[in-house]
């Protein structure tokens, strides 16, 4: 688990609606004091979405700029480029040289210019976050040219589990330097369907088995483990799968973690961190201010202390979020969630720090 505490510091899920690179680093540089990462641009290009972004490299992937779709065609004579995939990946295993699972700029245009705006700050950050999408959303989001999931599938169950691991083990080198701890977010927006009619062969042992084997990659790395869910979800089974840092939707679902209270409670006293995604990634910031945001975040600590969790324990084990990725935003509308989370942070730390 995480030794530093917190203290309800601010990061930013991942994701953002410019298409400048520099400039949505700018806007980070700006106003993420301590826990900075790199910016996910989705409206930039196809390559650039939250899934898309991490399959450079995956054994017959095909692009179809033209529908808009990225898939990979399991019909077709796969082997070589199979025997290749599991070549790098065992090389990477073994070496912990992660540089053939890198990012590149066609799929992540801001990353580099954010490694550079950390480095020419010459500061050491509490925390530096990077992100990828988590094993499982990757697998039900991911489709076969008859767009069926490859989640079922049972040779790419595997592939996708190594190519998050890989690809987020080679962010945090990337990024280690600039911060005491770097945060490793596994992005899980499926998970908040967990349990539904529509995930029904999504077996919680098999969610554990797959956070749970990117999460140890991770970890050895030295990295904090983090996944968000911008919903609710079956919390315990996300602790269990090895999670350092849970990140949920406290503006929409703020009081369905006082259901795992006691769980919440033992994570926390182990050394987990809970980031409260309190500012709302929606319409409802045109109406928001920081400082009714902090009552709302104050009146969800009190409710969690309510049920026995220890209420200085809570904040000092806190991060504050949005309450989802803002890729999808206008513009000034993710600007104002930037800026009125910084307000949030700063205003909660003052009560905090005390």
């Amino acid at each position: 688990m995480v030794p530093t505490s917190p203290r309800c510091m601010a990061t930013l899920i991942g994701s953002l609606p410019l298409t400048d690179p520099d400039a949505a680093v700018r806007l980070v540089m700006q106003h993420l004091d301590e826990a900075p990462i790199w910016p996910e641009l989705p409206r930039r290009t196809l390559m650039e979405g939250m899934v898309e972004s991490h399959t450079g490299g995956l054994p017959c992937l095909r692009v179809d700029e033209e529908a808009g779709k990225v898939r990979i065609d399991t019909a077709g004579d796969c082997a070589a480029e199979l025997a290749a995939f599991y070549e790098r990946a065992m090389a990477a295993e073994e070496s912990r040289d992660f540089s053939t699972f890198s990012v590149s700029a066609a799929h992540a245009s801001a990353l580099e210019p954010a490694a550079r705006a950390l480095e020419a700050t010459g500061r050491t950050y509490p925390f530096v976050k990077v992100q990828c999408v988590g094993p499982v959303s990757f697998g039900l989001q991911l489709a076969d040219m008859d767009d069926k999931p490859l989640y079922y599938d049972e040779t790419y169950q595997d592939v996708l589990t190594r190519q998050v691991a890989l690809q987020s083990c080679w962010m945090v080198h990337r990024f280690r330097s600039y911060g005491r701890h770097v945060i490793a977010f596994l992005d899980e927006p499926s998970l908040a369907a967990f349990g539904s009619s529509g995930y029904l062969g999504v077996m919680r042992e098999d969610v554990v088995r797959r956070l749970g084997t990117a999460a140890a990659a991770l970890k050895a790395e030295g990295a904090v483990v983090g996944v968000h869910v911008c919903g609710n979800t079956e919390w315990p089974m996300i602790i269990e799968a090895g999670a350092d840092l849970l990140n949920y939707d406290a503006y929409a679902y703020g009081p369905s973690m006082l259901i795992y209270a006691e769980d919440v409670d033992r994570f926390l006293r182990t050394g987990g961190i809970l980031a409260w995604g309190i500012v709302p990634t929606s319409e409802a910031i045109r109406s928001e201010t920081a400082g009714a945001l902090e009552k709302r975040f104050f009146d969800l600590v009190d409710g969690l202390a309510g049920r026995g969790v220890d209420r200085e324990l809570i904040l000092s084990r806190s991060m504050l979020t949005p309450s989802c990725g803002m890729g999808s935003m206008a513009e000034p509308d993710a600007v104002q969630v930037v800026e009125t989370l910084a307000e949030l942070a700063g205003s909660v730390q003052s009560r905090v720090r005390r």
